[in-house]
């Protein structure tokens, strides 16, 4: 296997269950991980169902606490605690964690999932669910924004960024007389709008970025998972292709609350991306 810089994503497969590992520089690699699972039999099973993701990825016996929001595409933000681990489901599209006995999570679908990790004396990772109407609201700023409030972080320097994969502009067209596709005319940088007849095409990931680079996160400190959903079914679910309640499962959490060092989805690849 070639060697991969920090900082860097890697696509791998084990028993037919596809992942995508988050890399990170030492000694954070040590201390967090955050990992996306896609289309596989482990997902399969699942359905789109936290719980039971939790129990097929963990087991039945004494699984981690695990915060699943029920995502609603708007720009809550919640904090990671124990008081709201399932079988709660507080409505919210972004989550923060900062405590090593609690994991979160996030499904996808489509929308693009965002990840920033920070670098401090005490790290935190922060989840974000951005599809068309988040991504229009702002969801993202937004839940940098109360993160930055509730970690006391004052600059963006030490925050490193993963955006995607999710659906393309190749793929991501609305009606032109959508009152929605409105809103997004409206709020959509210009250079991430397409108009085709009567469809508007919206680039979610690269108004996302230009989101990071306006709040003046450093290019350097921004990685783009670049891998269109609805292109690649063989890996991903894509709603826009008829997958209904199959979901991606985003999954982080500090090491010390995984209550299983030999984690197969990192220690065992059959192939390599």
């Amino acid at each position: 296997m070639k060697s991969i810089s920090p900082w860097g994503w890697r696509k791998t497969s084990v028993e037919g269950q596809q992942v995508i590992n988050y890399l990170m520089a030492p000694p954070l690699d040590a201390i967090m991980a955050v990992t996306l699972f896609l289309r596989g039999p482990v997902m399969d099973q699942a359905d789109g169902c936290p719980l039971r993701a939790s129990r097929l990825l963990f087991g039945e016996e004494r699984p981690p606490l695990l915060i699943a929001p029920l995502q609603e595409h708007g720009t809550r933000m919640i904090e990671a605690l124990p008081s709201v681990s399932l079988p709660a489901r507080p409505e919210g599209d972004a989550l923060l964690l900062r405590r090593n006995d609690v994991l979160g999570s996030l499904r996808f679908g489509d929308c693009i999932p965002v990840v920033a990790v920070a670098e401090e004396q005490d790290p935190w990772v922060l989840l974000v669910h951005s599809g068309f109407l988040g991504t229009a609201r702002g969801v993202v700023r937004e839940a940098l924004d109360k993160a930055m409030r509730s970690t006391g972080l004052r600059c963006l320097d030490s925050v490193h960024f993963w955006v995607g994969p999710g659906i393309g502009s190749c793929c991501y067209s609305r009606r032109l007389d959508d009152p929605r596709t409105r809103e997004g005319l409206e709020f959509f940088p210009r250079q991430c709008i397409r108009i085709e007849g009567d469809l508007v095409f919206f680039d979610l990931p690269g108004a996302i970025l230009i989101t990071l680079y306006d709040i003046n996160v450093p290019p350097s400190n921004v990685v783009l998972i670049d891998r269109c959903t609805c292109c690649s079914p063989e890996s991903f679910y894509s709603y826009r292709r008829g997958d209904r309640t199959g979901r991606s499962l985003l999954l982080a959490g500090f090491r010390e609350g995984f209550h299983k060092s030999d984690l197969w989805w990192e220690n065992r690849f059959e192939g390599v991306e």
